[in-house]
């Protein structure tokens, strides 16, 4: 494999799409948290695969092409204090967003990670190139869809090996969420797991979080691999996570779990087969989609680029997915350190199993919230019923040019939204405020204690909670 790696310079003039923190104040101040931020360009040889007509059970290399793309790294400052665990995430086809980064950032500076994202669809360096910075990224190239596989490959061998210079790394796990969960999946099922590997025969990726995304929603659970290539059918074993020798979690909400009946399937604590599912009550699609640390789309705005907002018209749910997953990336990196068995989680029921549609009801409670699944203190001590589907309000929720959602909406349909319960309710469950608090708290103590909420998100969530119930 012969790659070549080249650092952009970061200047005021000059700063990456998607930079950590722009002059207007959007997004992390890294410096403050004692990291920096780097970038490079990334040229190598990739493929487009496919199948064999039959489907067989591995896919042909097609066709090569040569690519460049960017690599955006955040890491600590002080090599003394980084931690050896990198993130690796292959970066969304909307607009090139670190959804990962957006999600766990405090956890990663917390604990003195290194965040690497990658750009790999093929109309995003064109965006980049065209329309974005076309000085910056005169370079950049990926000239056929597909090519992402490989090139996060690469990418991850080069982590490994001291090709890509950010010092040591002691272990990698690569995820997505939505769409680049989606990549992670077929990344890991089809072979890329195994083709990518380093010279001592250990794999690249010591893990994978495959993040809202369901095995069996068609081709957005598992995409073709490449533009012409035939799409695995709705019963191919490939689209339910099998053992690759390393720790694999999927985290779902409700919106993911209604159409991934037919991807279940049991934990597993196998070496060759460590495996766990969690679904996060309370959640859909959208509930981790805030910008506030991201600075895409204030870029692609000012680069002339539209965006639509996510505007619908119930009342915005106050649910904090992003808090449960924190914790599941700390009990995925002991998983591989240490060996410590993560806790498991009860799956959500059916409201019908016998039900056959690509969509399946979840069961629900007398309030409305979900059974079953990660019990969220907002779903255990309730104060509003919170469902996984919107609608949007007038001229919002249109959908991004890349996107195969289609219309305004199936984008709503995947915003989370909560119906707030009548003070007769409120007066029915709880004696008071303080009564209140005090089952909220024990609920948020109790999840902390099961190792799905670290202790940090847990002090977050009770004093947003006191400020919401003070107010």
């Amino acid at each position: 494999m012969t790659i070549d790696v080249r650092p952009l310079p970061i200047t005021p003039d000059s700063l990456p799409f998607g930079t950590s923190v722009l002059p207007s104040g959007t997004g992390i101040d890294l410096a403050a948290c004692g990291y920096v931020e780097e970038e490079f360009l990334f040229s190598g040889t990739a493929y487009e695969w496919a199948y064999n007509d039959d489907l067989g059970l591995r896919p042909y290399r097609k066709a090569a092409h040569p690519y460049t793309t960017r690599v955006l790294v955040r890491r600590p400052a002080d090599a003394a204090r980084a931690s050896g665990a990198v993130q690796l995430e292959p970066l969304h086809p909307n607009l090139d967003r670190g959804v990962t980064w957006r999600t766990i950032h405090p956890w990663i500076l917390r604990n003195g990670h290194t965040w690497v994202g990658v750009t790999q669809a093929q109309h995003v360096s064109r965006q980049l190139r065209e329309r974005v910075n076309s000085e910056r990224y005169a370079d950049v190239s990926i000239p056929a869809d597909g090519l992402g596989y490989d090139i996060l490959g690469q990418v991850a061998v080069a982590l490994r090996t001291g090709a890509l210079p950010l010092g040591e790394v002691t272990r990698l796990v690569m995820s997505g969420w939505s769409a680049t969960g989606s990549f992670c999946r077929v990344f890991s099922q089809d072979g890329f797991h195994e083709l990518y590997r380093l010279d001592s025969g250990a794999p690249a990726v010591d893990g994978y979080i495959i993040g809202i995304s369901s095995g069996s929603a068609g081709l957005a659970g598992y995409p073709p691999l490449s533009a012409e290539c035939l799409p695995l059918p709705a019963n191919d074993g490939r689209r339910t996570i099998s053992g690759r020798g390393v720790p694999i979690f999927e985290v779902l909400s409700e919106f993911e779990a209604e159409t991934h009946h037919d991807s279940l399937r049991p934990d597993s604590d196998s070496p060759e087969d460590r495996y766990r599912l969690y679904q996060i009550a309370g959640t859909s699609h959208a509930a981790i989609d805030s910008d506030s640390a991201l600075t895409n789309t204030e870029q692609w705005l000012a680069a002339g680029g539209e965006a639509s907002p996510r505007k619908t018209n119930e009342e915005p749910s106050d649910a904090r997915m992003d808090f449960v997953v924190r914790a599941l990336y700390q009990r995925l990196d002991e998983w591989i350190t240490r060996g410590i068995i993560p806790p498991r989680a009860e799956p959500f029921a059916f409201a019908d199993e016998s039900a056959v549609s690509a969509r399946m009801a979840l069961a629900r409670d007398s309030f409305g919230n979900v059974t079953g699944g990660v019990r969220t203190p907002w779903v255990e001590v309730p104060k509003a019923a919170y469902l996984p589907h919107s609608t949007p309000a007038p001229g919002c929720c249109l959908p991004p040019e890349w996107a195969p959602m289609g219309s305004p909406e199936k984008v709503a349909a995947m915003v989370p939204h909560m119906v707030s319960f009548t003070p007769a309710t409120l007066t029915d469950l709880y004696a008071s405020e303080d009564d209140y608090m005090s089952r909220f708290g024990a609920s948020t103590e109790r999840l902390v204690e099961e190792g799905l909420l670290l202790r940090e998100e847990a002090d977050e969530l009770l004093d947003a909670r006191r400020q919401k119930v003070a107010s």
